[in-house]
């Protein structure tokens, strides 16, 4: 075999899905999820033989695009979809081997992959974790050897716009360094802003839109570039002089006229994004809102099982874990009002059947313990040594480890006091003292969450308290019912750091992917021990750097300021 160029041989393969959608609810691609106009059949109908038996002409296209736009016809090239019109203005600035091209990710693959087949050298600048454009990155990627800067906006996959002032100061870094700036706009019309008044002003700035989204063509393959009228010259002399079919042209321009239809789909999908919304946050799913026609979700682990389960009813979404800063995510398409519904029943009963094993201790992560435990420690030991012991004290104790038990602590207080006491008087004493503050637990976890997560999953309880004190807290706060195992303190020989008990309420309820939320050091090794996720709490009594760090050294996969952020870091 004869090889081609070595930019073609070392190109990463974008393998999109190009057969068996027909016939599903079709949320994966982003898509207009109807279908077009009918103003566009009915034009279609009008066609006869003689269409296409003649080269297609292109006067009247650019005419309907510019007016759609508001500039002149010299300042719009139509184009084969949105990825001739990238390839395009690829082809034309970029010098083999010596101009970079900056490309801020994750984000629509063909960039990459026209900067590789035109051995462009490529910047990546990594999205900000929270997925907001990273304005100050992209400025200092910006060089004297970038010829090309592309910006997304709305951004595919993570549906996140880029403010109108940091678009400006990019055209202005790009223009001092020689070079150009492609916007995408794909999504703007759910959006509802574009950059397209920019180009009277820009001369290095060109904005591509396509029909492929709101105007429900994708298949006909048809895009549009705008800039000043001298670049579009330019480009025209890089474009084949027939790349957009005739069909596409003649349907593209009925598209344009029945703008309520766009309109009123584009309200649509608004009034369904805040539907989602709704009923993501009801079921504690955390997703990123965006500004164009699909959501992000976290899913998780099970990303990949979850897009299986929806294909099994057909429906299909995407996911996006591949991409960078979206392991665990799934990216799902609006539609009709109806189409989400349908999507949100689905999304239910998928979550339920691959949902995670959501373990929780009690003290310090469901309830605030300060005014109950944490005074009988106090007070016992204040007890029997005579002496003050500071809340301060009773935490720095908590954070050695080795003393997840209550009655272990104040003990050991005690001791290195130097006094000695039989161990069972200090429970005594110490029981005494709770018994009193014990109606000052406060509950943490929303109620609300409570329940959204028990439609997500399995949960359970590990805790540290005798089985009556934890039966006490859950009934006060009428939660019991949640949690399909409680292991307490009874229950098990060894405490934690051991992970005896974790591993009792795996036995009972197997799950690939568990969690244990705890709030001590000894939480943290006790879910290492037992192989599942270990994720830090930080209780109302201590919410410092200090403590999260101990428990991100002590192997927290991550530490939440309270137990309410927990869509977070659902696995």
């Amino acid at each position: 075999m004869i090889k081609p160029k070595r930019a073609v041989m070392d190109m990463q393969t974008y393998n999109p899905p190009t057969s068996g959608r027909a016939g599903l609810l079709r949320l994966d691609f982003n898509e207009n999820t109807v279908g077009c106009s009918p103003a566009v059949l009915k034009a279609m109908r009008k066609m006869d033989k003689s269409t296409f038996s003649v080269y297609p002409e292109y006067a009247s296209l650019r005419q309907d695009i510019a007016a759609y736009c508001g500039v002149r016809p010299q300042e719009v090239i139509p184009t084969d979809g949105t990825d001739e019109a990238i390839k395009l203005i690829t082809e034309a600035y970029i010098e083999k081997g010596k101009d970079e091209i900056v490309i801020p990710t994750p984000t629509y693959a063909m960039f990459k992959f026209y900067a590789q087949l035109n051995e462009a050298g490529i910047r990546e600048v990594l999205y900000n974790e929270d997925l907001s454009f990273p304005t100050k990155k992209v400025l200092e990627a910006i060089t004297t050897k970038t010829k090309l800067v592309i910006l997304v906006n709305p951004n595919n996959p993570t549906g996140t716009s880029i403010a109108k002032g940091d678009i400006i100061r990019i055209l202005d870094k790009a223009k001092r360094s020689g070079a150009v700036v492609l916007i995408d706009e794909a999504y703007w019309q759910f959006y509802g802003r574009t950059a397209i008044p920019l180009v009277k002003k820009y001369d290095n700035l060109f904005v591509t839109q396509t029909f492929s989204k709101a105007l429900g063509l994708a298949g006909l393959r048809l895009g549009y570039i705008i800039s000043n009228e001298r670049n579009i010259a330019l480009l025209q002399k890089a474009l084949s002089p027939y790349s957009v079919n005739i069909i596409a042209a003649f349907c593209a321009r009925a598209a344009l006229r029945d703008e309520a239809y766009v309109k009123n789909y584009v309200g649509e999908v608004r009034k369904s994004k805040s539907m989602l919304y709704r009923e993501l946050d009801e079921l504690g799913i955390f997703y990123y809102r965006s500004d164009a026609n699909f959501v992000l979700l976290k899913v998780g682990r099970n990303s990949g099982a979850f897009c299986r389960k929806m294909r099994e009813r057909e429906i299909l979404v995407r996911d996006r874990s591949s991409d960078a800063l979206l392991d665990g995510y799934v990216r799902v398409t609006l539609g009709t009002i109806n189409q989400t519904k349908r999507f949100i029943r689905e999304l239910r009963r998928v979550m339920k059947e691959i949902g995670p094993l959501l373990i929780f201790d009690i003290d310090g992560v469901l309830a605030d313990v300060s005014r109950s435990y944490r005074v009988s420690i106090k007070k016992t030991a204040e007890y029997f040594t005579g002496r003050n012991i500071s809340f301060d004290d009773i935490q720095a104790y908590k954070n050695r480890g080795g003393l997840n038990n209550d009655w272990d602590l104040t003990e050991a207080i005690i001791r290195d006091k130097g006094v000695a006491v039989d161990k069972k008087g200090i429970i005594r004493k110490f029981q005494e003292y709770y018994n009193k503050p014990k109606s000052n637990e406060v509950w943490l976890l929303d109620k609300n969450i409570l329940e959204a997560l028990s439609q997500r999953g399995t949960l359970a309880i590990l805790t540290g308290r005798p089985k009556k004190e934890a039966s006490y807290i859950l009934r006060k706060n009428n939660v019991t019912k949640y949690f399909k195992v409680i292991v307490a303190m009874e229950d098990i020989s060894r405490q934690k750091p051991n992970p005896q008990g974790l591993l009792r309420i795996m036995r009972r309820c197997p799950c690939p992917d568990a969690c244990y939320f705890g709030d001590t050091i000894d939480d943290m090794k006790a879910a290492r021990a037992a192989n599942i996720i270990p994720i830090g709490v930080l209780p109302p009594q201590d919410r410092s750097s200090a403590l999260r760090n101990l428990l991100i050294r002590n192997g927290a996969s991550a530490v939440l300021n309270n137990i309410n952020q927990i869509a977070r870091v659902l696995p």
